[in-house]
């Protein structure tokens, strides 16, 4: 087992855990975030050794902890519940597979990289353009808290060699911005937003067709993103443009001040 302040990882011969610390989160919450990035449950008892987690989490004074599984790990599911962490959204993830065979007629929308003089139009779109995410609807969390870090999010791509912005032009405005990474043939879309002024026009269909045809051109194969189920305008968008769906994730949430209100704290994450 390694166990540092910021990291935390654990295999045994009933569970696999591994789990870190999310700077950025944390600072935009003013206390320490953390994720479980792997959680394999191998045996019916792991008692002991989520009790080896729980202590982690609780020298780390962790306020916030996050897990996604796949949607069949239901007895891993069973364990975090049992120990404070509540259900918070089920995503999904639309996929084009065969890019290259599949034709796009001129939308009149154009797509290019953003420019440092943007960031400041795509962060206040950033702001204001999300709703359904898991930061939006836990209700531990404000509205603001949300708002603010997707804005944040934006700014901090910037040091990030591994993603790339793109914006989508209507004349001289910017109506919509994606947040790209490329591997090999695969493009993953880790943000996709229209400008809340321009939605409702029918606008949605013409950008996200002038993306997919920007990286047809650019020679991709496959794109890939993740939505929130509760999503409904943009599934129903990624229906449409004929995109097809992964087995789908359910995400959960463990907060201090949730498990305190429900004066849990102190048989969850010790133990139940």
């Amino acid at each position: 087992m390694i166990d540092k302040s910021f990291h935390f990882s654990l295999e045994s011969d009933s569970l696999r855990l591994e789990a870190r610390r999310v700077s950025w989160d944390s600072e935009l919450l003013g206390y320490p975030v953390a994720e479980i990035v792997v959680f394999e449950l191998n045996g019916v008892e792991c008692h002991s050794e989520f009790q080896r987690f729980a202590s982690w989490v609780e020298v780390g004074d962790y306020g916030m902890i996050s897990c996604r599984l796949p949607h069949e790990r239901l007895s891993e599911s069973e364990i975090l519940e049992r120990n404070g962490f509540r259900f918070i959204e089920m995503v999904l993830h639309p996929t084009i597979d065969s890019l290259q065979d599949l034709n796009f007629e001129d939308q009149g929308i154009l797509v290019s990289q953003v420019e440092d003089v943007d960031i400041r139009s795509i962060g206040e779109i950033a702001e204001k353009a999300f709703r359904f995410e898991r930061f939006h609807i836990d209700p531990y969390l404000s509205r603001e808290i949300g708002n603010t870090r997707y804005g944040r999010w934006i700014i901090n791509c910037q040091n990030d060699n591994k993603q790339q912005m793109l914006k989508a032009m209507l004349g001289d405005k910017i109506i919509g911005f994606f947040l790209v990474e490329y591997k090999m043939n695969l493009v993953y879309w880790h943000l996709t937003a229209m400008s809340p002024e321009f939605q409702g026009r029918g606008l949605g269909e013409r950008v996200w067709s002038a993306m997919l045809a920007k990286h047809k051109a650019d020679g991709y194969l496959q794109i890939l993103t993740t939505i929130s189920a509760r999503n409904t305008p943009v599934l129903n968008l990624y229906s449409k443009l004929n995109f097809r769906f992964r087995p789908p994730e359910m995400t959960f949430h463990w907060n201090k001040l949730s498990n305190r209100a429900s004066n849990v704290l102190s048989n969850t994450m010790r133990g139940s």
